[in-house]
């Protein structure tokens, strides 16, 4: 029997950096054939594009659709109104579909073929999706009739709309009211019901919501507006026989559910002025800049030089230290500085970096029209770069006075790529540690730089590589964006550049709620296991693809197996090192998660689950830990089942 299509309708306005997790969950939840539409609600997340691009990325089946803000209603009914699947599923972008989720809920659908939704159970998780917990009961005790929605939504029922899949004819592009600010799904749901559509419920953990710091901190207020405003729309399909009853109910629940709260708001003392967002010290935009640094004066050459590489996008708060910094350098050998704006959005950049490429004429400022992201715009500044060596540094970093001095007497005549340690910083200039080696506490030098490159990216910052090098690797790759850098370095040495480790602090990093690893930590985690996979596959383990070791390793699962397979579960550094071991020496690795693994033990799966060719889940939560971090999200396996 052939499966039918499925659109999941993912809104987008903010979150973005959930987006890859959402998506792929989408993928991982049903085994036929689907769209994915992404509904972009004029986001005016810096990142938006790239975050769209990436999402794109993972597969055919992912689209965009474009609109200026209509809110999260509007989103929803234009998805609707463009999807062509046979069945719809909702999801929020910050939100996870359990692997399975929808192929569960098809097979409902067959079985009771008078349905219009079948929904499941869901679980809450933290904003990383680590921990997970049960929100009570709030589905099952109920038989999902009007009056359930009348009179017992928010006191004790509530269906978050992603648990369920709809029949395309339960829904139509006006399904969601755009009028209301809030409170929009209960007028969904109970219109829903008073049309006479069947639900149907499955005991099982279908979809994740995502409970983020700031959810508690919504306004008390505007919610109890929003809910008399809903409910004013609700009694359209309220029996006459229950419309005081409505109203009544509807009343006492909100003097005793939000009145209390909004009077406790009322009580509360101002909150404190908004911290601005350039501190005093960094001065105005047009503050003058001093002199430039003798380095500066010489014309750089091809075979002589530095030229130092800033990538910026935004980080106005920074990037004056960062550029103050490039201008305490006391190299002898000539330093040009080579600025590329990836398209700001923060109008003070512009003005700022045009005011600093005053300073001197070994300062080149470009800019890019549109946001073409970290890899691209750094391959854009290496070729308008005139020096020998190229020095990368980010705009919300930034040097020591003694970095390319202390770069230059101990770079090597034949390096081709010199890295060093680095300080870490918080945002006010705090030193938070130093971090050697790439800052791993469990790899050490072992001398063999390409071998312990395929454990972490050590050759990390300050990094200064040959140009003539780099453009013979072929630059940055931009389908790695967030880890491009590790690409780059893996590549290289597989092609057999000269590294060089300096074990000096000669860069300042800097630790912010804005940065890069902070922002769009999951994708940098998958990026990392397939940069893994693909460069010690290439060279270790040629005969053996890919999606043989994933088949050999679930196969496994039903039996006596003609190819042995290696299993490991209570996961830790020492058990990472044998893992490589076997899985580099050809062996087929898997993993075995227990109910109670510790956060240690996931957080070490979602960095190395690339030596491993199945990781095997026991439950939902589980899973959804590592649904987006997997080299390959097909290699995880809810366990027992043979597949998820």
């Amino acid at each position: 029997m052939s499966l039918p299509l499925v659109s999941v309708i993912v809104p987008y306005y903010s979150h973005g950096r959930h987006l890859h997790q959402a998506v792929l969950s989408a993928m991982r939840a049903y085994s036929g054939p689907l769209e994915v539409l992404l509904v972009n609600d004029g986001s005016v997340e810096a990142k938006a594009a790239h975050y769209l691009e990436a999402a794109c990325a993972l597969s055919p089946a992912v689209r965009v659709i474009e609109q200026s803000n209509q809110g999260l209603s509007g989103a929803r009914n234009t998805g609707i109104a463009h999807a062509a699947g046979e069945f719809v599923q909702l999801l929020d972008s910050d939100d996870i579909l359990t692997p399975g989720k929808i192929d569960m809920q098809i097979d409902h659908f067959r079985v009771r073929p008078e349905l219009s939704v079948a929904l499941s159970n869901y679980l809450i998780c933290d904003q990383s999706a680590s921990h997970f917990h049960r929100d009570g009961d709030p589905i099952t005790r109920f038989d999902f009739t009007l009056r359930d929605f009348l009179f017992h939504w928010e006191r004790g029922f509530s269906i978050p709309i992603h648990v369920a899949l709809f029949r395309r004819g339960a829904l139509d592009p006006g399904s969601f009211e755009k009028a209301l600010k809030g409170k929009e799904d209960w007028l969904f749901w109970c219109r829903l019901a008073a049309a006479g559509h069947v639900m149907s419920y499955a005991p099982v953990f279908g979809a994740i919501y995502r409970q983020h710091q700031t959810s508690m901190s919504k306004s008390f207020k505007q919610m109890g507006e929003s809910w008399f405003a809903a409910a004013r729309m609700v009694e359209e399909v309220v029996p006459q026989h229950d419309l005081q009853a409505f109203r009544t109910a509807c009343e006492e629940w909100h003097e005793n559910f939000y009145a209390p709260r909004i009077r406790e708001e009322a009580m509360a003392p101002a909150a404190a002025a908004a911290v601005a967002d350039l501190p005093a010290e960094h001065g105005a935009q047009d503050a003058p800049w001093p002199a430039a640094p003798a380095c500066m004066s010489a014309k750089v050459k091809a075979n002589k030089g530095f030229s130092v590489l800033i990538p910026v996008h935004n980080h106005y708060r920074y990037l004056r230290s960062c550029l103050h910094s490039i201008l305490a350098q006391t190299a002898r050998s000539p330093v040009e500085v080579v600025l590329v704006d990836d398209a700001s959005s923060d109008e003070r950049v512009a003005p700022l970096l045009k005011a600093f490429a005053r300073v001197s004429p070994n300062i080149v400022v470009l800019r890019n029209e549109t946001n073409l992201g970290i890899a691209e715009t750094q391959n854009r500044a290496a070729a308008a770069a005139s020096g020998e060596f190229l020095a990368f540094v980010d705009c919300d970093d930034a040097l020591p006075v003694n970095a390319l001095a202390g770069v230059e007497e101990a770079l090597a005549s034949d390096t081709d790529y010199l890295f060093t340690d680095r300080a870490d910083i918080d945002a006010n200039d705090k030193r938070i540690r130093i971090a050697t080696y790439g800052g791993y506490r469990h790899i050490k030098p072992s001398g063999d730089v390409a071998a312990d490159l395929l454990d972490g990216m050590v050759a990390s910052h300050l990094k200064v590589i040959r140009r003539r090098a780099f453009l013979d690797a072929g630059g940055f790759d931009a389908a790695f964006g967030g880890v491009q850098d590790w690409e780059l370095a893996l590549k290289m040495a597989r092609a057999g550049a000269r590294f060089q480790y300096l074990p000096r602090a000669l860069y300042l990093h800097r630790l912010h709620e804005g940065s890069v690893t902070g922002a769009d930590s999951v994708r940098q985690f998958w990026l990392s296991n397939l940069v893994r996979r693909r460069f010690a596959a290439a060279a270790l383990r040629p005969l053996l693809g890919d999606e043989e070791a994933t088949c050999l390793a679930r196969d496994a699962l039903a039996g006596p197996n003609p190819r042995e397979v290696q299993f490991f579960h209570e996961l830790n550094r020492a058990e990472i090192g044998r893992a490589k071991q076997t899985w580099l020496a050809g062996e087929v690795c898997a993993y075995r998660l227990s109910k109670d693994a510790s956060i240690e033990e996931i957080n070490a799966l979602r960095e190395y689950n690339s030596y491993f060719d199945a990781v095997f889940a026991p439950d939902e939560a589980s899973a959804c830990a590592l649904l987006g971090y997997m080299w390959d999200h097909n290699a995880l396996v809810l366990d027992g089942e043979g597949q998820a």
